[in-house]
């Protein structure tokens, strides 16, 4: 069987047929060694208020219990549609399922990830009432073991949620969170500009090329101010958490650049370029430290070819030097950086977090997925401490938590160098601590999802 163009084996397919009618909405469904997740997944989409839909779920090779989890669920729903296949990789399970797809729209959903009942309910008059190419939504950082739930949403952004965006407005798109998942496209879309995944088995990063086909093609787009998306953050087999797979986000934007030239779609390979670039320094942090050195050379290769279109992003340009000019210096820099952050929070007897806002946020994250969750005794602020909890940590006043935790490691979670930060620094030395860290240097040197 071949799809677009790629070459899929040993699939099988068990499901009811449908009628004849177009489904409003039909939702794919990626799925490998997810049996832990997967019934949870698959009940949020089942659960739909839009009942119109149709459900494809791709086994792509599973040896866990999710092939038989798929299979029990489709007995029960008739709307349900489930295809086996050898290991073939995500983009070619996606690009299947993109085959199959018979809706009006089309919506995905990874299967460790959950959606909210109004989802497609909501999307879908919107799509269809104003004509778009796609519609898409925020999503919710989600670790179920503690009950973590956090909106990933951009209020510089306001200004642009909530109406319909148009070619004028494109370099917008890419402000919002990059995602392919919280939202719904118009198959006749997707069919027109050939837009499909990149197929490379045991890649990683194949939605990138995908998501940005979508937002430099689309004439009509539109992001709602509402989060409908539960995106996973503690399943340990996520790939953004491979500290491996050094090349595979570079292949992916090399799958786009033949696409755009394979299409005569010049003026959109400086995007292309850019996030080329960009992801650079996401998979320099990501990969495992002693990868980093040999990374670098690709990042002095590609900045030698496509340092021009970086130009104006300063913070971006000023980093590629840095590694361009010593990389054996930043890279053991970097490594002894790392180690002691790690020391110090390893020997801390507890953590504080001082900041409960956006940077609280990405200081907790790094720490959770460094493994220092349970060393984590509460967040605190300057004032209007409410007694509500945080990540199933309390948050308190920043007297009473160093009261409470003399003796703990408080880690400032504000922007570096800014007023905030200044007085938090006096109030820190007013309360006689003396233990803290700069929580910028968590958010510079671990990789943060």
């Amino acid at each position: 069987m071949r799809i677009n163009g790629f070459q899929i084996i040993m699939w099988k397919y068990s499901g009811c047929k449908r009628g004849d009618k177009m489904p409003k909405v039909s939702v794919i469904v990626p799925v490998y060694n997810v049996e832990q997740y997967l019934p949870k997944c698959l009940d949020s989409i089942c659960n739909q208020t839009l009942k119109d839909i149709e459900i494809i779920c791709i086994d792509d090779g599973s040896t866990d219990r999710s092939g038989k989890i798929l299979d029990d669920y489709a007995r029960q729903d008739s709307r349900m549609k489930v295809l086996h296949c050898s290991n073939a990789g995500y983009g070619a399970a996606m690009n299947a399922g993109l085959n199959m797809a018979e809706g009006e729209y089309i919506g995905i959903v990874e299967s460790d990830d959950c959606i909210h009942p109004e989802m497609y309910k909501t999307l879908y008059p919107i799509a269809v009432q104003e004509n778009l190419d796609l519609v898409k939504s925020d999503p919710v950082y989600w670790i179920e073991k503690i009950g973590y739930e956090k909106r990933i949403h951009s209020p510089w952004l306001d200004d642009y949620y909530d109406r319909v965006l148009f070619d004028e407005d494109r370099n917008i798109f890419f402000e919002f969170f990059m995602n392919i998942w919280t939202g719904i496209y118009k198959r006749k879309f997707l069919l027109n500009h050939a837009i499909c995944f990149h197929e490379s088995p045991g890649a990683s990063y194949q939605d990138n090329g995908f998501w940005m086909q979508t937002l430099l093609y689309c004439q009509r787009a539109k992001w709602l101010n509402q989060a409908f998306y539960w995106y996973r953050q503690d399943n340990p087999e996520a790939s953004v958490k491979s500290k491996n797979k050094i090349m595979a986000m570079a292949e992916e934007y090399e799958f786009l650049a033949n696409c755009l030239k394979q299409k005569q779609q010049y003026l959109f390979l400086p995007y292309c370029y850019y996030y080329k670039m960009f992801r650079h320094r996401g998979t320099f942090f990501r990969i495992a430290d002693d990868q980093k050195r040999f990374f670098c050379n690709q990042i002095i290769k590609d900045f030698t070819v496509y340092k021009g279109f970086i130009k104006g992003n300063t913070n971006l340009e000023s980093w590629f030097h840095e590694i361009v000019t010593r990389p054996d210096g930043v890279c053991e820099e970097i490594m002894q950086k790392k180690q002691k952050i790690r020391g110090r929070l390893e020997q801390a007897d507890g953590i504080v977090i001082y900041g409960a806002g956006r940077r609280g946020d990405i200081v907790f994250r790094g720490l959770y997925n460094e493994g220092y969750y349970d060393k984590l005794r509460c967040f605190a602020v300057s004032k209007e401490a409410s007694g509500k909890m945080i990540a199933g940590k309390e948050l308190l006043m920043i007297e009473e938590a160093c009261s409470r935790y003399s003796k703990a490691l408080v880690i400032i979670a504000v922007v570096r160098g800014s007023g905030m930060y200044r007085q938090m620094l006096e109030t820190l030395e007013k309360l006689g601590v003396c233990d803290y860290m700069d929580g910028t240097d968590i958010e510079e040197n671990f990789y943060i999802i």
